[in-house]
Parts: structure tokens; C-alpha cells; sequence
């Protein structure tokens, strides 16, 4: 590479690639390349079953469904693709801390805006290509060469979803600024990846007449001339996929002109958030302290809840992570209060992501604490604070499974009850492995607890497993509950052993 002269868009982008490669792996990076050749090896083989057989299926009923199905799929990995690109767009913009360097150095602003959209092209688009690129393979030895088209597609649509992500951030920051643009960017990636699932799962949310409603109309609108039939527009993306040319074109000029057109207008704009962030981010406003709020509540337990809340809300990053759990939680709401014979298939489920929830919750309140000095000097129990702190993430979840508890109350008590043990259960095994292993963490940061504690993350995920499977004891299976016991006590126990340390110097490790 040594004919990249620094300083220019291909010098520039090579560094991008660099610090994303860098992020991807860390220290486990071979760890990581040898078993995702062991996955992209499965996939190539899973890839070449499919095409081995598609001939065979081509002229059944299921075939003739087959195109909208893919469809129906690549629609959504592309709201996966345009979500992860409005927050790569966030971070490229807010985050990195070092576009202020960049604007200042000799380097057309252009220049770096374009290569900054490009690195979020590049990484929206690494999971379709670890997925779709073995269909490319697979296609050359079994007779399909046109599927090499995904490489175009694939860049193209790279392109796109970059384009809408940079534009959306740009478009909050003129409207909104760019301090309540981030808040408002972060909420709206984590809706964008949620809405396609949702709305798959509409058709299990809504009643019985509406469900026969929508596949009537489903069954209409894919007939030739319907919006859902072989010959759509919208499954033009997945046609251009498999070598059509006019698709294949029309993907390519939307891609590469949408990612132009968007840089060459919004560049200017970007200068200014970028400006607009770095200022705003390091002034705050003062107040005197004859005008601060008076308004501290007396008792130790009422004040740390009330503290641990108002940091949650105020925490743009963490009310756009958590939020998507909550969204993926609202669908099995649904099917509870449908008041049908499926509480027993729900529970299981309703115990893993309440789990998974008080779990990142837990880590924010006690492994994240912004200030962990001053908890640790004060003149209260560390342990004591710790139990308060895991008490504000576990309340606010037990709230929102509490309507449905009621509800299954008054139809299916017995399952009532088991929903509330195995989830208070699963809620309590994920406080407890931060309690008793607590761990120093950086709140800005939360994707990365799962990469610097990936063991109790482990410990984590086997307790809410363990209640999940209690629960699916307790349905008429319990020659298997020792087991299921085992394996949820298991989480924390390994947790208590391994900070023995940590909490005997009742300091973070």
C-alpha cells in the first residue's frame, strides 16, 4: 500500500478500515477469524443444499412463493443495514472525538465526509455479505452464475443505507441541533431495527378475523398485477440478486447516485454539527448554587433509586439500547393479552429477555457508575449500595410485567405465578452476577461490556437459560427440574466464587 500518498480519500480509508478492524476483534481476533471460517464454511455448504435443490422446488406452490419470501427477508436485513448505518452515522459524527483534528488538517472536508460515509457503508453491509457472498459462491459450481451479482448488489445497497443514515442524522442536526440530534438519532436507529420485526409479528399480535383478514389480502396482492406479486418493484433488490439486468442496474445508479448526492449536499451541514458537537459538548451551563433545586428526599434507599432513574432517562445511548429489547418484548405482551392457550409457550420467553434487560440495567447502575470513588468513600456498606443500585434496574422491568401478571391472574393463575417466579428468578440471577462480581465499566460504552467481560456475560446468559427451563419444568416436566435448577443456580454461584476477591476489597476490579 505504499503508493497511497498520505492525505488522500484512499489513505483516509484505509485508516477507517484499520480502526474498524481493530474495534471488530481486539485481542481475540484470531480467536474470531478461525471460527467465523468454520461459520462462513457451514454457510457455504448450507448455500449450495439450497441451490442444489432449488431446481426441484421451482415449479411447486412454494415456489412460486419463493420470490416474495426473499423478498419479505431482504427487506428485513435492510432495516437492519439502515439502522446500523444511522448509528455509525451518530458515532461518526458525535462519538469518534476526532473529526475536529481531521477539519482542521490540510484535507478536503469533502474528502473526509465522503470517507466517513464510506466506512459506514463498509460496516452496514459486513453481515449481507457474510450471509449472502456463499449464494455467490455456491452459485458458480451449481449452475447459477448470475448470483455473482450479489457483490454489486451488496455494495450498492451499502451505499444506500449509508446515504439514508448520513441524511437522517444531518436532517435532526438542522432541525433540532446537534446535542438533541443524537438523542433523537439513537432512539430512531433502535426503532428502524425493530419495526420489521414488529411488523412480521403482526399478524400473532392481531385477532383471529384481522388474521384472516391479512392473508386474504396477502393471498390477493401476490397474484400477478398485486404489490406483493413475482413481478414487484419491491422485490427488484433480491431480482438484481440473482443477475436481471434492468434490476441490477436500477440498484447500482440508486446506490452510487443516492451516496453522492447525499455528500455533495449535506457535507457543508456536517462541517457545522461537527463544529456545533465539539462546542456544545465541553459548555455547560453554570448555575449558582442559590438557584440549585432543593429537593433531596430523606432516606438512603429512596434517594439512590431516584438517582439511578433520572441517569437511566437522561442517557440518550442507553434509552436507544435498552429500548429494542422493550420493543422485542411488546409482541409476546400482545399474544398474553390475547387470552388464548399459549401462556405456557410465552414464559420461557418473557423470563430470557427480562433477564437480558435487568442484566444490562444492573450493569449500568453498578459496574458503570460514573463516580465510583465517592460510592465507595461513603460512609454507607458498598454491598449495601450495590443491592439498592441492582433494586432500581430490577423495579422497572417487574413494571412492565406487571399488567400482564394481573391479567393472567384472572384466566391462568397457576401460569400467573410461574411467570412472576422463573422471571423474578431469571431478573435476580442477572443482579447477582454484577453484585457479586462487579466489574469497572464505561457507560458511554455499552456495547463493549459483552467483549471485556465476556465470562460473566457467559454466567449471565446460563442463569436466565436456567429459569427459562425451570419454567418449562414446572409445565408438567419435572423429572427434568434438577437439572434446570442446576443450570440456574450455576450463573451466580460461579459469579460468587470468582469475586471473592473483588468484594473483600470492596473495590471494582
Amino acid at each position: 500500500m505504499k503508493s497511497l500518498k498520505a492525505g488522500n480519500w484512499l489513505w483516509l480509508l484505509r485508516h477507517e478500515i484499520r480502526l474498524a478492524w481493530r474495534n471488530i476483534g481486539g485481542k481475540r481476533i484470531w480467536f474470531l477469524l478461525i471460527a467465523g471460517g468454520v461459520l462462513w464454511a457451514f454457510v457455504h455448504f448450507a448455500a449450495w443444499r439450497v441451490l442444489h435443490v432449488d431446481r426441484k422446488i421451482s415449479n411447486t406452490e412454494f415456489g412460486s412463493m419463493l420470490l416474495p419470501i426473499s423478498g419479505g427477508v431482504f427487506w428485513l436485513f435492510f432495516s437492519i443495514m439502515v439502522s446500523q448505518a444511522t448509528a455509525h452515522a451518530v458515532s461518526a459524527l458525535f462519538d469518534r472525538g476526532d473529526l475536529d483534528l481531521l477539519l482542521s488538517s490540510p484535507l478536503s472536508q469533502r474528502a473526509i465526509f465522503t470517507v466517513r460515509g464510506l466506512g459506514i457503508a463498509i460496516a452496514a453491509c459486513t453481515l449481507p455479505l457474510l450471509l449472502l457472498l456463499p449464494f455467490a459462491h455456491a452459485g458458480v459450481v451449481t449452475g447459477h452464475p448470475g448470483l455473482l451479482a450479489i457483490y454489486p448488489v451488496i455494495a450498492a445497497l451499502g451505499l444506500t443505507t449509508a446515504a439514508i443514515g448520513l441524511l437522517l442524522t444531518m436532517t435532526l442536526v438542522r432541525m433540532f441541533g446537534a446535542r438533541r440530534a443524537k438523542t433523537l438519532t439513537q432512539i430512531l436507529a433502535a426503532l428502524i431495527g425493530a419495526a420489521f420485526f414488529l411488523f412480521f409479528q403482526l399478524q400473532n399480535i392481531v385477532s383471529r378475523d384481522k388474521q384472516v383478514v391479512i392473508a386474504t389480502w396477502m393471498k390477493h396482492e401476490t397474484q400477478p398485477g398485486g404489490w406483493l406479486s413475482a413481478e414487484s418493484i419491491l422485490w427488484w433488490p433480491v431480482r438484481a440478486m440473482l443477475g436481471e439486468f434492468l434490476p441490477l442496474l436500477a440498484v447500482i445508479i440508486l446506490g452510487v447516485g443516492g451516496f453522492w448526492l447525499v455528500v455533495n449536499l449535506t457535507f457543508r451541514r456536517f462541517v457545522h454539527g461537527t463544529q456545533e458537537s465539539m462546542s456544545g459538548g465541553s459548555t455547560r451551563s453554570r448555575i449558582s448554587a442559590s438557584n440549585m433545586p432543593h429537593n433531596f428526599r430523606s432516606g438512603l434507599i429512596l434517594n439512590l433509586l431516584v438517582k439511578e432513574w433520572k441517569l437511566i432517562i437522561r442517557d440518550p445511548q442507553i434509552i436507544s439500547q435498552t429500548l429494542l429489547q422493550i420493543l422485542y418484548l411488546l409482541p409476546l405482551l400482545f399474544l398474553g393479552f390475547q387470552g388464548e392457550r399459549s401462556a405456557w409457550l410465552l414464559i420461557p420467553g418473557f423470563v430470557m429477555i427480562t433477564s437480558m434487560l435487568t442484566g444490562n440495567l444492573t450493569w449500568l447502575t453498578i459496574a458503570a457508575d460514573d463516580a465510583p470513588e465517592m460510592i465507595g468513600t461513603a460512609p454507607v456498606a458498598i454491598n449495601r449500595v450495590r443491592w439498592i443500585k441492582a433494586a432500581a434496574a430490577v423495579m422497572p422491568v417487574l413494571a412492565l410485567l406487571l399488567p400482564l401478571v394481573l391479567y393472567w391472574l384472572t384466566r391462568d393463575a397457576y401460569a400467573a405465578l410461574v411467570l412472576v417466579f422463573c422471571s423474578v428468578g431469571g431478573m435476580l440471577s442477572a443482579a447477582l452476577c454484577q453484585i457479586w462480581n462487579p466489574r469497572q465499566g464505561n457507560r458511554r460504552d455499552m456495547k463493549k461490556r459483552y467483549q471485556e467481560s465476556g465470562l460473566l456475560n457467559i454466567l449471565e446468559a446460563l442463569g436466565s437459560m436456567g429459569w427459562a427451563a425451570v419454567a418449562v419444568c414446572m409445565n408438567g416436566h419435572w423429572p427434568w427440574m434438577p437439572l434446570a435448577v442446576s443450570a440456574a443456580l450455576l450463573g451466580p454461584g460461579t459469579a460468587w466464587l470468582l469475586g471473592r476477591g473483588v468484594r473483600a476489597r470492596g473495590a471494582f476490579e
